[in-house]
Order: structure tokens, then C-alpha cells, then sequence
């Protein structure tokens, strides 16, 4: 069987098994539930027999001397001011990060944080928070964090914590700190900043050094060299048309991710092919497949080594076209820089044009990672073509661990206090901490739970959840913003603030007194104020225009900069690759290595959950089968089973290691060798690579840590040296023959060749705006409204019709006629609304934001790495990913891919097929249309899920509330309750569920709820109760940084959701089923430039439907020309 083609466009597919269309793949996608999926493995009958006679013979032991235990009920007698039981309250503060902190209100329960929400007041941002923001409150309440403190393993009071530091405080007095060193991680805090410089002034023999593992300064040091200054470089995306970005994942990477991906999909909201003029274009040039490439309209793959070259290449390009008169050595240089790559110079000069075309609306993006020259370069073009860059400054960087190091080789550090951070398991591998920190006659660690640092201090001191303390941050753009306490420290805990302050003052200063010290000290007027508001916008960062006269860049300083560092032209290959640390989407760097969210949540790429393998190229995959006679690929595939690669390797590649019978991919595991370090590891293919450039994502493999993070991944840090922070050369990987499995959730629901996701072009857009509709089998076949078709959506939504069926329902927002009360007051009780969603494609950007912010609302348990095995991951919001290729042979797995992403949650039939075939009405609809769930009702029997196309639908197998991930087979020899300090993180407004029940989403219906019980509070006596439009936010709808998801009332014509789904973009997936999903989507646009070498003219949204459906194409579709 050849390989899914077709000439009338691209292929869809999730994975290298789904486009090989493996025997084991068709079982897994033509099963409702995977094999194994319903298997409940554990104790057999045999043993539970012996177990339960046991269990009944130790109750009739105990029963005879046992008694009622007493619980009481007490009263609230002494009720708190404006604190109204089942009411929420909410507070504004923000999530402390290394470089800036992150503006969120938190919504409160009698004092218990359970939801984080962004704050609209920090008009960047737009009131959204990033997924790590999201999870960090499941982090307030982790059973595993450090409940109180110790000396050596013997715990001690928070009194003896403090004896210690005026100890502490009293020897660095005498001596002026001779002998002291802190190790810090980055804040911006300007608390701790000024306490910091305060103990650097009275302590000027002491070191404070500050590290974080993903924290690069190469920008800074770039911009230093230039202008003598350290910038902070930003780009201002509303005003930008044309953006290339090299190796910068600029969308989901960074502390100013979210205004960045807010400021760029502002200009891919297309309601109607008349706006498509603003659409901006995106290139990207990438080592790795980020969700910044997926969003691009024209991707090179290009090894990190190689994009110093490929940046000289763009700065001699626009030299050329902007006719720049230059010093000679400096061309000379750039020339020699630019020939140690040997990529296709056209790319690079067609995309050089367009930027230079539009001077002064283009900008360049550099990776945080790349070298000091590759910043360097990149702001002399930025400066060529009058980019629209800021430059925010900042303070000059502090001293480095590697000082920190040499001064402990020296044996100079006789007292260490490490203040967060975990450098024994993060740290560069060549420092070898361990033996390190032994040096040092004391050590001390503020740590938030017990990991590898903690193991080697003599102290550990608990620390406080930046929800428990004082203290406060700066945003991107320098505005102040409060860390404000929501609880009371739930545990004997200390923070940074506090221990400084003991260090640095004969009587120490409590933290609210240094926050609001702090406040008065930029200028604040009114505290109170600026806690509600969450922030104080008249003190930011110095900005500068990297077009201002005073910035010119100092050619002589850039010859010098380039002339420091010499690039040499490597040859890369299956014996020398290269080798790329990037943060692990699940851990960051580890930090969240116990956080269960996180640890669930799929990358959004890979789509992988509880683990980080090695990503590869899938022709370093083919090279690997090759020379080691293994197979990675497919098993039994007749996947292009005539092609000249397998007829050489005579079949090697299809015996397999992917089985996908329990939905686990069962990936080969190899050796990295980089240097004298090593490290086993398996690995997953990943089409969008630079050929031989594999990727490691480190802050997995803790080893000290809770229950959660157990075990779990590997540790790429034992390959990362002080040398290679970012990527390290001259590595070779071989096969080990063992094999491991990866809980990979992308092979669930394959698009099958149908019309799920539509793209098109911008060209094709605009010579056919309804392509959406031209498309699928509902372009012959659409839902059946009968004579009733050209009704509009707000009377559609109002009215169940039947089709050409003389039976038709009544509307929705009708009276029962058998309710008297209603004769003559019909006015008095206005119809229902009716609730849809419009999910934009064109500014989706993969986040998984929404994944994490549902999970968090709605009570959704964890499941733990073997159930995801089995695919009974509980997400009510998954995040489908698909590649297509539009160009490739039928004898090669696609190299250069396009990703699509989708967001699928249960769409609200308005004819759900769910609710037919429900035996006891446990899924019902209401008269606001949505599709909802009676809990108490169901009895499991998984007809609904049968019966959802979408399949959206969660069984709960276990109780995983009350059950530890692991534990779940152990039935009464396992815990049955989950710890109280989980419990706290419950929002009470939403059912926790048990076992046996089926859920999903329900459209948030606990918002909807308050919103119309606090919309009657404000009509009073008036039947002015329909809640105004855009009251209501879903969950994902309020953390998405793009606006991509609209909410609202669909038969409002005037509703921001109704305008959504006017748009010629909007379509129903699967709508030839004629279920009315209330959840429509808004078709992808690409905007490809006709003049680059990899234009493509035909549109994306021709799908494969030629072996499913035949030809597509319509007598209404113009042709493209050139």
C-alpha cells in the first residue's frame, strides 16, 4: 500500500504510525476505547478472597471495643467583613519569575486560593497567565513540600532558624562578610534588590551570585558591547508586518511570551477577506519544532550552530538591497561568518526583501540561547530596516556561579546560604556541586521542598508559597506589581525577604512593612490602592527606540565583538551531531518536577506526558536503523513498502518498537556521548528538525522528589557543561537494545483523511471566501435544517428544526403551556440565552494554557504515566496536533512539516448523539442549549462516549481523588482518602466526581450560573436579567493570551460570539453528522510570500480526501496563479 498522497493537496497526520498507517495504528483509532483501556489489572479473584477474609476476620477483632468517632459542627459565629459564605473573593498579586513576575488576581474561597486568573489591568498580557502560572497554585497545596525545617535530619522551630541567622549576622559584622557567599536565583523584586544591595554595602567582602538554568544574558552582554548598556530587547508586535525569527520561540518561550503572542495573532483576527490586507507574515528559521515554527508561513530548518551564518547572510542581503555604505572589514567578516553554512542563499535573500520592503513595520527575533554575536548581528539588521525593537534596560547581571565555584575550589567560602533554586541537580555538570558544597564549613538552603540541594545542606529551611508572604516584582515593561499573602503560611515556612532582613538588620523589618517601604519608594501615593489595582504603571523600565540616534551601533565595536570569537564551519553528521538543551515543557527547569498538572499536560509538540525523550530527525532515525541494524519505526508497516530506501534496508525499518495496543509507544532507548559524560535515554521522532540537530529537554529525572515527579524522565543536566548551556557539538548516540515506554496521547482520535481542520491561503481567501464551506461531506451533504436553512443563527439557536420532519420542536425560550402563571406575564420572563463558542484557528499558538486552566477549574484529577498508558487521561480539553507536508516523494518520511493545532472539547449538540442512547438520562439537554450532566445519575455504562463523534468524553475508572497515582490497583490495601492539603485545592463550586461516572465539558456552567444569579441582584424588580455580553468568560477562554476562544449568547446578533461565527471562516467539524455543534471553529489562514523557494500555491485546506472521497475540487474554486 503506497503512502496517504494526493495531488490536490496536503496530507494530515498526527504521527510517523497514523501517515504509515501501521495494522497496530488502525486497531488503536477504530476501537472506542484502546485494548487494555477497559482491563481493570490488580488483585485476582484468587487473592481477594484470601484479602476480604482476612479484612472481615481483623474487623471482628476490632469492632468489639470500637466506638462512633465524634465529629462536631461548629458555628461561624464570628463571620469576617465582606466575606460571604460560598462567595467568592478575589485579590490581585502575581507569580514571581527569575527576570520579571507575572500580574494574576486569585479567586478565594473563606481564605483558600483555588483559581489563578491573569489581571486585566496589565494591558499587555490582557488579563491571561501562562500554563506554569496556572499550575503553580496545585503547588500551594503539594503533601511533599517542606512542612517545617531541619538541621542535618533532626527538625528544629522557625525560633532556632532565626538564632542561627543573627548568628550569622553577628560573624558577618566582625569580618564584613569575609568567607560568606549567597547563591540566589534571579528576581525582580525591587525589595530584594535594594536588601541585596544593602548587604553587598555592609558586606563588602562577600559574594552574591545569582543562577538560574534557563537564564541567559546573552542579549544583555550583546547590547553591553554595542552601546554600553544592558538592554532587555523587546518587540512591539502590533506594529509589526513582516517577522523573522531565528531560533527564538518567541510565542511560548520567555517572561514576555504572552504580550508578544497577543500582540502577533492581533493582526490574524480576519472576520472577512477585507481585513486579510492586515495579516502579518512570519518566518522562522529553527533548530527545533516549537509552536512559534507551527505558526509560520515560510520555516527553514537550520542547526544552532549554524544561525550565526545564516543572520550575516540577512545583514549582507540587506547591505546589498539598502545600498548601506559600510567599513570593508566589516563585510569581509561577514562574508567569512557567512559561508560557514551551506544552506540555499535564496531563502535568505527573498525573505532579506520583504523585510526590507517593509522598513520600518519588520523586525528580527534572536533565541535567548544564541551567542553574544548572534544578538549582535541581529540588532545590526534590526537597525537597517528601522525595526520596530525596544530596548527596556537593565541592571548589569551579577556575579555567575562559576565565580561562586572557583571561590569554594579555593576553599574561600566557609558559610553558603542558597536561596531557592536547586544548583545539586541543575547546575552545569562540569562544576560538580556536590563535591562543591561539601566545601563550604556551612551550608544552608531556603528551599520550598526537600530535593537534591536540600540532601548535601546542613540546614534546610522551609519555604513559604508566594501566595503565603509579602513581596513584590516587576512586570516586562517595569511596572511594580505586589506579591500579596491570600492564606496564612500553612506551615512553619520562611521567604527570602525575611531571611535577608535578619541578615541585614539589628531588628528585623517584617515583609509588609519592605513591600510597602518599597511602594513609597517609587513614588506611591495610596497602597490600598495599588493591592486592588495589582499594579502601579507610573514607574517603568528606561525604553529606547533601536532606531534612536543615540543607539547607532559602533561599527568598530561590532568588528571587535566578531572578531572575538572565532566561528568555525562544522561538518554535522550521525557521528558529530549536535546537541540542543531546551526546558522541558512539563518541569521548566525542573521546578515543577513534582507538579501534577504539569507532569499531565501533553507537550504540545511531541505530545508526550511524564517523561522527556530524545527528539530526533527522522533522518538521524533512518541512519540509526541503518548503521545499527535496530528498528525504531512502525512495526509490520506497508507503509511505501515498494520504495527504494526500504527495498535497500530491505524491510529493517517497519519492525517495530511502536505498539500501540495500550496506547504506549515503545520507544528505543540510546546513548548519548558528549565529551567523557554520558546518559541513556529514549527517543521519538519528530518530523521539523534540522537533520542532525537532536533535542534534549532538561529539568526532568529528579531523584529527589515527591510522590508526583518520582521517577519520572531524565536528566539532561549531566550532559550540560558550562561550555554548552545551549547546545553542545561532536556528540554520537548508539542504541542500547532496551526499549521503554512513552505515554504518548497523540495517536487518540486520527483525523481519518476527513475535513477537520480547513486552511487556506490569503491569496485563496480572498478569490474564495467560502473554501471553508467547498470542503468535507458536508459541502454535498450539510446539516439538515430543511426549508429552514437560511434561517439565521439566532433563530437556529432558538428553534430545534427537524429538517423536512412535519414534527417540530418548540422553541427553546417558549413557555410550558401547562404553566398557568405564564398567561398574560409572558414579558415578564424573557426567553433563554443561548450559549456557543467560536474557537479561532488563526490565533491559536498551541500554548496548552487552556488544558491546564480547565483542569484547575473543574476539579480534574491527575491519572498518573500507566493510565495514560492506557488513554484514560481525564483533560475535558485536549489540544489535537497535525502535521501535513506539502512536499515529499513516496519513498521518504516528510522532513519539513506544518503543524496545525486544534482545541476539542465537548461541543454541545444541539441533536447530541450522546443524550439518545443514555439509559437513565443522566446527560440531558437544558433550554440555554447546553449539554449537561447529572452526576448522580449515571451508571457507566459508556454509551455516551460510544455514541460522541468528538469523543470528549472522560470516564473516571478509579476514584482518582482519593486514590495516589500507583495506587489505584490496591483497592482496601491502598489509601482511600486523598490528604487533607489536596482537598484545598477543590473549587466548591464544581462537583468532585467518582468512580464510575462519565464526565465533560460543561461549558463552564458554574460561571454562567453566578453570572445570572449576580445579573437578577442588579435587576431588581426589572426583567432586565439576560447577562450583557462578554460577562462570561470559560476558563480557557479567560487564560488564552490570544482571544481565540468566544463565548456568548448565539442568539444575540449583537454578541461578540455571533459576529465570530458570521465570519466566512467559521464551519462545524463533522457537520454532515447534523449534531449542531454549538462549538464552531474559524478555518487557518497562511500568508506565503509567491517569491520565496518554498511557496506554496495551493491551498492547505485540500485535505486528503481522494482515497476517502475522491476529488474535492469544485466548479466555484478559482485557480492560483503564480
Amino acid at each position: 500500500m503506497k503512502i496517504k498522497s494526493n495531488e490536490h493537496g496536503s496530507v494530515y497526520w498526527k504521527s510517523l504510525d497514523d501517515l504509515a498507517e501501521t495494522p497496530a495504528f488502525k486497531e488503536w483509532v477504530q476501537k472506542e476505547f484502546p485494548s487494555g483501556a477497559s482491563e481493570l489489572q490488580g488483585i485476582g479473584r484468587r487473592n481477594f478472597m484470601k484479602i476480604m477474609a482476612a479484612s472481615f476476620g481483623l474487623a471482628g477483632l476490632g469492632t468489639s471495643g470500637c466506638r462512633r468517632p465524634k465529629q462536631h459542627i461548629l458555628p461561624y459565629a464570628n463571620q469576617p467583613e465582606n466575606l460571604i459564605p460560598g462567595v467568592a473573593n478575589f485579590y490581585c498579586t502575581s507569580v514571581p519569575g527569575y527576570k520579571h513576575n507575572t500580574p494574576i488576581i486569585v479567586e478565594s474561597h473563606q481564605g483558600r486560593p483555588t483559581k489563578i486568573e491573569g489581571n486585566p489591568s496589565y494591558k499587555p498580557f490582557g488579563g491571561a497567565s501562562s500554563t506554569h502560572d496556572q499550575a503553580s497554585i496545585l503547588d500551594l497545596y503539594d503533601p511533599d513540600r517542606s512542612t517545617s525545617s531541619f538541621l542535618h535530619k533532626s527538625k528544629i522551630s522557625s525560633l532556632k532558624v532565626k538564632d542561627k541567622l543573627s548568628s550569622i549576622r553577628q560573624e558577618l559584622s566582625e569580618n564584613r562578610g569575609l568567607g560568606f557567599a549567597i547563591l540566589s536565583v534571579p528576581s525582580s523584586s525591587p525589595s530584594q534588590i535594594a536588601l541585596k544591595d544593602r548587604f553587598k554595602k555592609i558586606y563588602p567582602n562577600a559574594l552574591w551570585a545569582e543562577y538560574s538554568p534557563s537564564d541567559y544574558t546573552n542579549a544583555e552582554d550583546a547590547s553591553n558591547s554595542l552601546f554600553s548598556k544592558y538592554f532587555n530587547i523587546n518587540t512591539d508586535f502590533t506594529k509589526t508586518s513582516r517577522i523573522l525569527s531565528l531560533d527564538s520561540d518567541f510565542l511560548n518561550g520567555g517572561s514576555n511570551a504572552m504580550a508578544n503572542s497577543r500582540g502577533f495573532t492581533a493582526k490574524r483576527k480576519i472576520l472577512n477577506k477585507d481585513e486579510v490586507k492586515k495579516m502579518n507574515r512570519l518566518y522562522v528559521v529553527e533548530s527545533n519544532l516549537t509552536t512559534t515554527g507551527s505558526m509560520a508561513d515560510h520555516r527553514l530548518r537550520l542547526s544552532a550552530s549554524e544561525m550565526p551564518a545564516f543572520i550575516a547572510k540577512i545583514c549582507l542581503e540587506l547591505i546589498s538591497i539598502s545600498a548601506n555604505t559600510t567599513s570593508v572589514t566589516l563585510l569581509n567578516i561577514l562574508d567569512e561568518i557567512s559561508k560557514t553554512t551551506s544552506i540555499d542563499s535564496s531563502w535568505a535573500r527573498e525573505c532579506a526583501r520583504d523585510l526590507y520592503t517593509h522598513k520600518g513595520s519588520a523586525s528580527i527575533l534572536i533565541g535567548d540561547h544564541l551567542s553574544p554575536i548572534s544578538h549582535a548581528l541581529g540588532l545590526f539588521a534590526n537597525q537597517l530596516i528601522n525595526a520596530s525593537i525596544l530596548l527596556v534596560e537593565q541592571n548589569k547581571p551579577e556575579s555567575s556561579i562559576s565565580t561562586l565555584a572557583s571561590l569554594l575550589n579555593q576553599g574561600k567560602v566557609e558559610n553558603l546560604l542558597i536561596l531557592g533554586g536547586n544548583p545539586a541537580f541543575d547546575s552545569p555538570a562540569d562544576i560538580n556541586w556536590k563535591n562543591l558544597q561539601s566545601k563550604s564549613k556551612t551550608s544552608i538552603y531556603l528551599g520550598y521542598s526537600f530535593n537534591e540541594t536540600s540532601m548535601l545542606s546542613d540546614y534546610h529551611i522551609a519555604q513559604s508559597h508566594y501566595l503565603e508572604h509579602w513581596s513584590d516584582g516587576r512586570t516586562p515593561n517595569g511596572s511594580l506589581v505586589p506579591v500579596q499573602p491570600l492564606i496564612e503560611p500553612l506551615f512553619d515556612t520562611f521567604d527570602a525577604l525575611s531571611i535577608l532582613s535578619i541578615l541585614v538588620n539589628d531588628l528585623p523589618v517584617d515583609n509588609y512593612t519592605i513591600v510597602n517601604n518599597t511602594f513609597k519608594s517609587f513614588g506611591g501615593k495610596d497602597f490600598g490602592k495599588y493591592l486592588q489595582e495589582g499594579l502601579l504603571q507610573s514607574v517603568q523600565f528606561p525604553v529606547y527606540s533601536i532606531n534612536d540616534e543615540d543607539l547607532k551601533i559602533n561599527v568598530d565595536a561590532l568588528v571587535n565583538l566578531l572578531s572575538s570569537d572565532k566561528i568555525n564551519n562544522i561538518k554535522l553528521g550521525i557521528d558529530n551531531l549536535e546537541l540542543r538543551f531546551i526546558p522541558s515543557f512539563h518541569a521548566d527547569d525542573g521546578r515543577l518536577a513534582n507538579n501534577g498538572w504539569m507532569m499531565e499536560c501533553p507537550d504540545p509538540v511531541t505530545k508526550l506526558t511524564w517523561d522527556n525523550a530524545l527528539l530526533v530527525s527522522p533522518r538521524v532515525a533512518k541512519e540509526i536503523e541503518s548503521k545499527y541494524k535496530v528498528s525504531i519505526f512502525a512495526p509490520d508497516a506497508s507503509m511505501n513498502k515498494g520504495g527504494a530506501f526500504f527495498k535497500s534496508t530491505k524491510g529493517e525499518l517497519q519492525k517495530n518498537s511502536a505498539v500501540f495496543k495500550r496506547g504506549k509507544e515503545t520507544a528505543l532507548i540510546v546513548e548519548i556521548s558528549s565529551g567523557n559524560k554520558k546518559l541513556e535515554v529514549p527517543i521519538h521522532v519528530i518530523p521539523g528538525l534540522a537533520n542532525y540537530t537532536i533535542i534534549l529537554p532538561y529539568g526532568m529525572g529528579r531523584r529527589e522528589v515527591g510522590r508526583v515527579g518520582e521517577n519520572v524522565g531524565f536528566n539532561a543536566y549531566k550532559l550540560r557543561t558550562l561550555s554548552s548551556m545551549s547546545f553542545a557539538e561532536n556528540v554520537q548516540i548508539k542504541p542500547t537494545g532496551k526499549r521503554y515506554y512513552l505515554a504518548n496521547t497523540q495517536e487518540h482520535w486520527s483525523m481519518e483523511g476527513r475535513a477537520i481542520v480547513r486552511e487556506g491561503t490569503v491569496d485563496y481567501y480572498k478569490k474564495n471566501p467560502n473554501f471553508v464551506n467547498q470542503m468535507g461531506v458536508e459541502s454535498h451533504a450539510p446539516a439538515n435544517y430543511g426549508y429552514q436553512d437560511k434561517a439565521s443563527l439566532a433563530d437556529k439557536s432558538l428553534n430545534q428544526y427537524r429538517g423536512n420532519s412535519s414534527y417540530v420542536h418548540p422553541k427553546f425560550n417558549t413557555p410550558d403551556p401547562n404553566v398557568k402563571v405564564w398567561k398574560g406575564n409572558e414579558d415578564k420572563f424573557p426567553g433563554n440565552q443561548q450559549w456557543g463558542m467560536a474557537i479561532d484557528l488563526n490565533t491559536c499558538t498551541g500554548c496548552s494554557a487552556c488544558i491546564v486552566a480547565c483542569q484547575s477549574e473543574n476539579n480534574i484529577p491527575i491519572v498518573g504515566k500507566d493510565q495514560v498508558l492506557r488513554g484514560r487521561e481525564m483533560h475535558w480539553m485536549r489540544l489535537d496536533r497535525y502535521f501535513s507536508a506539502e512536499k515529499y516523494n513516496a519513498s521518504e518520511i516528510p522532513e519539513d512539516v506544518q503543524v496545525s493545532f486544534m482545541g476539542m472539547s465537548c461541543s454541545h449538540c444541539e441533536n447530541a448523539p450522546c443524550e439518545s442512547v443514555c439509559p437513565v438520562n443522566a446527560t440531558v439537554h437544558d433550554k440555554e442549549g447546553l449539554n449537561t450532566m447529572a452526576y448522580n445519575r449515571c451508571v457507566g455504562t459508556r454509551y455516551c462516549a460510544n455514541n460522541c463523534p468528538y469523543k470528549v468524553r472522560r470516564f473516571n475508572f478509579f476514584d482518582w481523588n482519593k486514590r495516589d497515582i500507583g495506587e489505584v490497583y490496591k483497592g482496601p490495601l491502598g489509601p482511600v482518602d486523598e490528604p487533607e492539603l489536596e482537598k484545598m485545592k477543590s473549587n466548591p463550586d464544581v462537583t468532585v466526581r467518582m468512580r464510575g461516572v462519565m464526565e465533560k465539558c460543561t461549558y463552564c456552567v458554574q460561571r454562567i450560573q453566578s453570572a445570572k444569579i449576580k445579573q437578577k441582584t442588579i435587576a431588581g424588580a426589572s426583567n432586565d436579567i439576560a447577562v450583557p455580553d462578554g460577562t462570561i468568560k470559560t476558563a480557557c477562554q479567560q487564560v488564552c493570551s490570544n482571544d481565540s476562544i468566544t463565548f456568548g449568547d448565539i442568539s444575540d446578533p449583537e454578541s461578540e460570539v455571533s459576529k465570530m461565527k458570521s465570519s466566512d471562516r467559521n464551519y462545524s467539524v463533522l457537520g454532515y453528522l447534523n449534531v449542531r455543534p454549538r462549538t464552531t471553529y474559524l478555518a487557518r489562514l497562511r500568508n506565503p510570500n509567491k517569491k520565496m523557494p518554498d511557496y506554496y500555491k495551493k491551498p492547505y485546506a485540500y485535505k486528503a480526501y481522494k482515497e476517502r472521497y475522491g476529488s474535492v475540487k469544485t466548479s466555484s474554486d478559482p485557480v492560483i496563479q503564480n
